[in-house]
């Protein structure tokens, strides 16, 4: 785990020092120590991208500075302040102390310090994340509540801190810090023999299979697929009942159920995945709230439905959508 550490608004040397992040087990990779604040954006995504974990340290001045960095440079918009105090609301960045906060962002650890930090917080606990003896991993569809290794969760995964000479207890994990979704979905495709997928997609409108066919190799599993946005093609490709549309409309369990089935039929595939849902930011009722997307999994033998209601934009919500998809679609392939 190499770790970037930025600090803003302050003389370094009156911040944290540098050397309990070395006794805490952070490698750090690369250090910036930003006076000018109109550069955090660049020096965020830079530091970013060169590293494995991410932490600033701040002062109480460059906080809103550091807001606005987040959410336009990486879509989290869930702290606020309120005086010159940060908190939080809703999903988003959950705090560990006062001023502190953690987020897993795009796969990596980001934490928040006060440069002026108390003496009795719990440094070592904070940064076990970032710790070098330790990887990220993504465990997708378990009760972690009680894993005292589990530092975050959302909608989709648990992202799990865990001590590399005990990464093989959690076969379960469905992705690392290096494995895209689509990526371990390929890696059990290649274990399979000569499997095809399709899919079957109204909101996320290709998503799935675009995320899919981003790997190379690909082709000798992707059979294909159909974007089936409007009802009318619902009934006309993959075959739903159109009374079925009518009486419980396109985002349901049924309309998921029949969607995969049908993508099974249109393309003869061994297994298939279908999505419908509501992304918004209108077509909700007071039943179907924006977020909520029915997922449907279907192989010649065997058939799941699945429900979730995401949280975000438009664009977050297809997001999200796509990746479950693919996870799941894993997950149902490993159940054969």
């Amino acid at each position: 785990m190499r770790s970037a550490v930025i600090y803003l608004g302050f003389d370094v040397d009156k911040g944290i020092d540098r050397s309990r992040f070395f006794e805490c087990g952070v490698d750090i990779c690369c250090e910036f120590n930003l006076f000018d604040l109109s550069k955090l954006r660049f020096v965020s995504k830079l530091a970013y991208e060169q590293s494995d974990g991410l932490i600033f340290v701040y002062s109480k001045k460059s906080w809103p500075d550091l807001q606005k960095t987040m959410l336009i440079e990486f879509e989290r918009s869930s702290v606020f302040v309120e005086g010159e105090k940060p908190y939080v609301i809703a999903k988003g960045f959950k705090k560990l102390d006062d001023g502190i906060f953690f987020d897993v962002v795009y796969d990596k650890p980001v934490l928040f310090l006060p440069y002026d930090l108390k003496e009795n917080v719990e440094l070592n606990d904070i940064l076990k994340p970032f710790n070098s003896n330790r990887r990220i991993v993504r465990v997708f569809g378990k009760d972690l509540s009680k894993d005292g290794f589990c530092v975050y969760s959302d909608e989709v995964e648990s992202i799990l801190s865990v001590p590399m000479d005990k990464l093989k207890d959690y076969s379960f994990a469905y992705t690392d810090c290096g494995k895209t979704p689509e990526e371990a979905l390929f890696d059990v495709l290649l274990s399979k023999d000569k499997v095809k997928i399709a899919t079957a997609e109204s909101c996320t409108a290709g998503l799935v299979a675009a995320r899919i066919a981003n790997v190379p190799g690909v082709s000798k599993f992707l059979e294909g697929g159909a974007i089936t946005y409007s009802n009318k093609l619902k009934v006309n490709v993959v075959k739903v009942d159109s009374n079925l549309l009518y009486r419980v409309g396109a985002v349901s369990e049924e309309v998921a159920h029949q969607m995969a089935v049908g993508a099974l039929a249109l393309t003869s595939a061994d297994y298939a995945v279908s999505v419908t849902g509501i992304a918004g930011p209108t077509g909700a009722t007071k039943t179907k709230p924006v977020g909520l997307v029915w997922f449907g999994f279907a192989s010649k033998g065997r058939i799941e439905t699945r429900k979730v209601v995401f949280s975000g934009n438009r664009r977050l919500i297809r997001d999200k959508s796509a990746r479950f998809a693919i996870l799941m679609l894993r997950s149902f392939i490993l159940g054969e």
